[in-house]
């Protein structure tokens, strides 16, 4: 992607050639880095949609790397000689534990992905908070191209040791106590990204979901839930309660409930997904509306199985939102 380093101003500033990297503080940019579409498209199109436990248990790695660059006002860039760059902020919650930084080439295009990171998994206790591997002992996890090299992402590992403001005081504290206690990169390990590997998987889908629509969930996204026969199936916390609230079901005035129901989460761009979705829809009537607070595109349309509805929701930084809707032939 070799527009990606300038989407930040300071990133289209010409690097400087010296004999170690130079790491500069950038003024908060308009949007997060975790809100640039084009560094969510090239996150998704190294790692894919595949999840994994690192700042979270079981997630979708592409989220969890977003998480890691939430901050704002810590948004900072290393030039190496050679012309890579390494753009990075962190989480924005406790003291930057958890970041990630993106390995750019001299064109601007993303080489590799650095997390910091705890190896998080779920507690096996409903209500407790995530496990993670003991303080001070973080990981770096590389993801990177299936034929890298791991030589190839040293710069990220320059990063990851370079600590935040919080924790480069705790090591250089007097106490010995306070300095043990100051993040170290315990581990370093590199993980081959998945890009092509499918964001969902039938067992997935609910009881009476029709085949003839499966082709309208694609595979660019995950399943963030699912319904049939009016009650929730996916999440699972959530399995057997009605599909819609009071609330929901007031607006919707008494309308017929859909028989089956799938809703994506994909971080693809929202306009590139009505344009597939055109594609996909063919004879389907569109409906579409543009707010302040969010964007929406609806396609109705009916097949051998009955009637149905693909409804775009972008939630901006939490992804597109898709929803397919099945109402069966009575």
């Amino acid at each position: 992607m070799k527009t990606l380093a300038s989407l930040l101003l300071a990133c289209t500033l010409g690097a400087s050639v010296h004999a170690a990297p130079v790491t500069t503080e950038l003024p908060p940019p308009r949007l997060k880095l975790s809100e640039q579409p084009k560094i969510r498209s090239a996150v998704i199109a190294m790692v894919g949609y595949v999840r994994g436990s690192y700042t979270d248990g079981d997630r979708l790695i592409a989220a969890q790397v977003l998480d890691g660059m939430r901050s704002r006002f810590d948004v900072t860039r290393s030039v190496w000689p050679d012309g890579r760059t390494v753009i990075a902020s962190v989480s924005g919650e406790g003291h930057g534990e958890e970041r990630s930084a993106l390995l750019l080439d001299g064109e601007g295009r993303l080489l590799a992905i650095g997390l910091v990171n705890g190896h998080c998994r779920d507690s096996t206790k409903r209500d407790e908070p995530k496990v993670c591997n003991p303080d001070p002992q973080a990981v770096l996890t590389i993801f990177h191209p299936a034929d890298a090299r791991p030589s190839d992402a040293e710069p990220l590992i320059a990063w990851a040791k370079t600590l935040p403001s919080y924790h480069a005081l705790m090591a250089q504290s007097d106490d010995p106590a306070e300095a043990a206690a100051a993040q170290k990169i315990a581990t370093v390990e590199y993980i081959a990204g998945q890009p092509t590997a499918p964001g969902w998987r039938n067992a997935e889908l609910p009881a009476g979901f029709p085949a003839s629509l499966k082709p309208l969930l694609v595979q660019t996204g995950e399943v963030n839930s699912t319904a049939s026969a009016g009650k929730i199936v996916i999440p699972k916390g959530l399995a057997g309660l009605p599909m819609y609230t009071d609330r929901e079901n007031a607006r919707l005035k008494g309308a017929r409930w859909p028989d089956a129901e799938v809703t994506l989460r994909s971080y693809a761009a929202f306009d590139d997904l009505v344009a597939t979705y055109r594609e996909l829809a063919k004879g389907a009537s569109l409906e579409a509306g543009d707010s302040e607070r969010e964007r929406e595109a609806v396609f109705s349309g009916t097949d051998g199985a009955g009637r149905y509805t693909v409804r775009l929701r972008d939630a901006k930084e939490t992804g597109v939102f898709v929803t397919v809707s099945s109402w069966k032939r009575k």
